[in-house]
This record gives C-alpha cells, structure tokens and sequence, in this order.
C-alpha cells in the first residue's frame, strides 16, 4: 500500500495523469497525436531490454525554436539491445538549408535530392513514436523544437511526451560516484569515457546511431549483465 502511494508521486505517474488530462483539454487533436499520447507507457519495474526504442537526433540552424529551423531529423530503432539499422531514416527538410548554414552543418546540394516538406517530414517521425520509447542525448534542443512545430502546426501546447536522455542519466551516474569527470557531456565525450569509437562523419542519422549506442554502454554500466528496470533509466 505505501510502495504504492509513493509511485504515485514518481515522475513517471504524475507524467500518465497529465497524458490523460492532455487528451481531455484537446479532443479534437490529430489523430496520429491521438494515437502518441494515449500509448501506455512502461511500468516502473519494466525491463529496460524489453522495450523498443526510437533513438533520435534534429539538426537545426541554431537553437532558438522561435527564429531558428530544423534542418535534418534522423532516428534509428532499437529493439531491447539490438539496433535495427534497417531502420535507419535521415531526411533533410526542404527549403531551409541556406548557404551559410549548409557550410556549418557539412551538407552538400546532393544531399538535398531527396528533401521533404516539413510537415511530411515530421508526421513520420510521430508515428515513428508510436509503441517507442524516445531516446535522445541532451533533449533540449528535440523537445524545443517539436513544442514549437506543435504549437504552430496544431495550436497545442507541449506534447506530454516520455523522454529518455543518455545525458541526464550519465549526468547521474557521474553525479552518483561523487566524480564529475572533466564536465563534457557532449555525445562524443561521453562515448568516449566508455571506450565507444568515434563516428568520422557527421549527420542525424549517425547521431541517433551513436545515442543508441551509448544508451546500451550505460545499460552495462548500471546493470551488468542483469536485466534492469526502467525507473533505473528514467531521468526526467
């Protein structure tokens, strides 16, 4: 009984009450919405091997979602510790890669052949979400931007979305062994500090790749070879 009030006030279940109030105050929402926000989401004790992921990075030209743009979004599934790279998406956003800002993010025009329209662009990426845990590293600047897309696109307010950040969970178990490292917490750092090798190129997909990745090295890191639980992970 008690073991069940203090869930209650986890970050987890007050996340589930506010999916549920989110659905009422919007009813009329997009359906593929709909679908994202009404999802269960996992249970406090649920192995973290047995859920499937959808690991994801967006490129933007700068980190104001109110002025700045998505340029590329890229995301990679992962099924418990297995990585899907059949799965691999990367798509550039058409009409936004300026001279200046391609320069920066190392895009060429070949790359943009194949551009879509934003709103394709992140439709997909919404039912990608479907039946997934979102994991990403460092999520300010994915939840900033999807916010603001919602906001303009559908006149709602933030999607009560489950985010699971390798930052925020490296960030604690850094924390946790009272040793804070040099400070980096960059994707390439952290992969580093646990012996990942270094991606050469540089994109959304590959990123998402390497999220991915360090997600199942702080996984070892935590639990060894035993089968730990979600809350372990869950660091909102």
């Amino acid at each position: 009984m008690l073991k069940n009030w203090l869930n209650s006030f986890h970050p987890l279940s007050r996340l589930a009450r506010a999916r549920k109030a989110y659905l009422q105050a919007h009813p009329d929402m997009p359906e593929h919405l709909k679908v994202l926000i009404n999802q269960p989401l996992p249970e406090l004790n649920s192995p973290v091997a047995d859920l499937t992921y959808l690991s994801l990075d967006i490129e933007t030209s700068g980190f104001d979602a109110s002025k700045d743009h998505i340029l590329s979004v890229g995301y990679v599934t992962m099924q418990g510790k297995h990585i899907e790279l059949s799965s691999v998406a990367h798509t550039y956003i058409k009409g936004v890669v300026r001279p200046e800002t391609a320069v920066i993010n190392h895009i060429v025009p070949q790359m943009l052949r194949d551009a879509r329209k934003l709103d394709e662009v992140m439709d997909h990426l919404f039912e990608q979400m479907h039946g997934k845990q979102l994991l990403v590293h460092g999520r300010q600047i994915e939840q900033q931007f999807i916010d603001h897309y919602v906001m303009q696109k559908y006149g709602l307010p933030p999607l009560p979305v489950l985010w699971l950040d390798t930052l925020a969970i490296e960030k604690s178990m850094t924390l946790n062994r009272q040793n804070q490292q040099d400070g980096d917490f960059r994707l390439a750092s952290v992969r580093q500090r646990y012996g990942l090798p270094e991606y050469h190129g540089h994109s959304a997909s590959v990123d998402a790749i390497a999220t991915a990745e360090l997600f199942m090295a702080l996984a070892v890191q935590l639990f060894g070879q035993s089968n730990g639980e979600f809350k372990q992970v869950f660091k909102p």
